[in-house]
């Protein structure tokens, strides 16, 4: 029997109609779908498939009790994280669900770092992979399932770090601090201004600029 890893982002709300076709799919082929047990598109999943009376289902967590679990005829996975704590621990969990299906079918808004991760990995692992991009309204294409091109994707709606930018354009911290003080209408700030994030247009600016 095939399995997907079907993960998204906790931010998603609503299923689009595309992924819903997409669920319809895996529904008629029978296919065991192994998702998480957290809000947005891991519940999401969970109460469409039990809806529609469809209990293939292997919900992964980290606790005893899944922090999400739609319904009791879905099998439950526990995986065990040792010492692993947070956001480390979940990745855990992802790298199992990744490791033990055939493929991979990510619902993705362009900024789950979660996500993020599960599309790499299943590109890293050669993995059939599907990603619908919420905020465009589609499905990537197949020659843009390419790491250079989804760490693009995420950065454009998340902003990069001074490290992540120091990184990116190969220049070191002490002269980003100097060049970058030129636009700071590329700078992104946090709500109490604590934390700054800058544009990915901001990584042409830098390239082309003078101070080089």
């Amino acid at each position: 029997m095939k399995k997907v890893f079907i993960s998204g982002s906790m931010s998603i709300k609503q299923l689009d109609g595309m992924v819903i076709g997409s669920l319809d799919k895996i529904i008629s082929q029978n296919m065991q779908v192994l998702v998480g047990d957290a809000k947005g598109i891991d519940k999401l999943v969970q109460e469409y498939c039990a809806k529609n009376n469809y209990f293939n289902i292997t919900v992964y967590t980290i606790l005893d009790i899944p922090r999400n679990l739609i319904s009791n005829k879905f099998s439950v996975n526990k995986i065990l994280v040792n010492n692993l704590t947070g956001r480390k621990a979940q990745e855990k969990k992802d790298e199992a669900m990744t490791k033990d299906s055939d493929y991979s079918f990510v619902i993705w808004d362009g900024k789950s770092k979660g996500s993020l991760n599960n599309i790499l990995r299943a590109i890293e692992l050669k993995q059939k992979l599907k990603v619908f991009y919420q905020k465009e309204n589609r499905f990537l294409k197949e020659n843009e399932l390419t790491k250079d091109n989804v760490v693009k994707i995420y950065y454009k709606n998340s902003g990069l770090t001074l490290q992540e930018l120091s990184k990116y354009t190969n220049q070191n911290i002490n002269s980003l601090r100097e060049i970058i003080k030129n636009y700071q209408e590329y700078f992104i700030y946090s709500k109490n201004k604590l934390n700054t994030k800058y544009s990915f247009e901001l990584i042409d600016k830098i390239k082309s600029s003078r101070l080089f």
